[in-house]
């Protein structure tokens, strides 16, 4: 009961004008809104147990530095943006991360503003900051964002107290006397889920770009013959539903990346002196398996590292190299991965759908060494102490 009346206080800020006509489901006055994904999981529980282990159950909280930084440093410092309407240039970003933000009231706006700020900024007040992230945990991508709020095409709207799913209400057990259910193949279909994870046109024709997954998906995944669809890898297969794991989960990251290691053993000559000393040749190719480019995401913050050493017989390493793969950018605390001038060179630098990528090496080791172990990792790094392994592989050359 008091998780309730937490919502109830929370949501009670939400529209001037009544919830049925603002979210279009089975909401017909301010106290009924409370029918949110908590009332769905009465009797959908499975399903809603599934969702809250999804970043779409905390789709503002997850990304808060990246809101916090459009709020502080696109719209309070920008002399332009901070003169136009607040809701307008913050539902640039929650429109994907809390679509139903945009039935909100210009007080309940502000509301959410300040709780980011206190949220995502350094403030010393811990007691506000746990308050301020109780606030916006609410705020996510919901059962009604997908299966109502976006179910319908656009230029279509969804009809008021309709959900949408895949199957019909003959294919429901039971009864549906909270709401009306309708059939669409819409929410099959991968431009269902390139509403958020691609290009987004603001009302005032901004286009924003914070994820280009959608992009690379069509471009060079689907365009080179790919056709598996996002709700393919990321909801059906191994029976994964509303979990939607993406690069947060390693099963999918070890899915997504092949990694294999060649090393060929031969000795050569340094220039000048007449002594031969072992080294090898090195490759390494990597391949994409998923839909879209590795790495990719909000703010360009991801990256894939691959670290090649070489160690001799106890375990010393004798030889090391590193290589990156990202797309251009500035990455969340504004630091510039390529200065312009060298973006011309390298456009994409992150791994491509339905290609290998391979890295080869030339490395020449310490004269004395008999025995050398050859290992290549691959690791995914979403920031600094957030990285997950990937692959790894093994290779022992021995020199005579």
């Amino acid at each position: 009961m008091k998780r309730y009346l937490l919502l109830a206080i929370f949501l009670k800020f939400l529209l001037v004008i009544t919830p049925a006509e603002a979210l279009g489901v089975m909401i017909e006055n301010a106290t009924d809104i409370l029918n949110t994904s908590e009332a769905c999981a009465a009797c959908h529980g499975d399903i809603n147990t599934q969702w809250k282990m999804s970043l779409h159950s905390s789709s503002l909280l997850h990304s808060i530095d990246g809101i916090y930084s459009f709020i502080v440093d696109g719209i309070e410092k920008d002399p332009i943006r901070k003169g136009l309407p607040l809701k307008g240039e913050l539902m640039k970003c929650l429109n994907c991360h809390a679509p139903v933000m945009e039935y909100a009231s210009d007080k309940f706006i502000k509301e959410v503003v300040d709780a980011i700020k206190i949220a995502g900024g350094k403030s010393a007040n811990p007691e506000g900051k746990k308050k301020a992230k109780e606030l916006l945990s609410h705020l996510n991508v919901s059962c009604y964002t997908c299966h109502n709020l976006r179910a319908v095409p656009p230029p279509h709207t969804p009809e008021k107290q309709t959900v949408y799913g895949l199957h019909g209400p003959g294919n429901i057990k039971g009864n549906a006397a909270y709401h009306t259910i309708k059939k669409t193949t819409y929410l099959d279909n991968s431009i269902f889920c390139m509403q958020c994870h691609g290009l987004y046109t603001a009302p005032d024709s901004e286009r924003i770009i914070c994820s280009t997954i959608a992009q690379s998906y069509r471009d060079q995944y689907v365009a080179a013959g790919g056709q598996t669809t996002c709700q393919e890898c990321h909801m059906t297969k191994s029976n994964r539903g509303h979990t939607f794991p993406g690069a947060y989960a390693p099963v999918m990251l070890k899915e997504g990346m092949l990694l294999e290691v060649n090393a060929r053993a031969f000795k050569t000559q340094s220039y000048g002196e007449k002594k031969w000393f072992p080294a090898a040749a090195i490759t390494v190719d990597i391949t994409n398996k998923a839909g879209h480019r590795i790495p990719d995401g909000c703010m360009w913050t991801s990256r894939v590292l691959l670290t090649v050493t070489a160690t001799d017989d106890n375990d010393k390493v004798i030889w090391s190299a590193q290589k990156e793969f990202f797309e251009p950018g500035l990455d969340i605390e504004g630091n510039r991965r390529y200065d312009t001038w060298e973006i011309k060179d390298i456009l994409d630098y992150s791994l491509q759908p339905r290609k290998t990528t391979t890295e080869e090496y030339y490395a020449v080791f310490p004269e004395r060494e008999k025995l050398v172990k050859i290992e290549a990792k691959l690791v995914y790094i979403h920031k600094e102490g957030l990285e997950f392994p990937v692959h790894s592989e093994r290779k022992v050359l021995r020199y005579n």
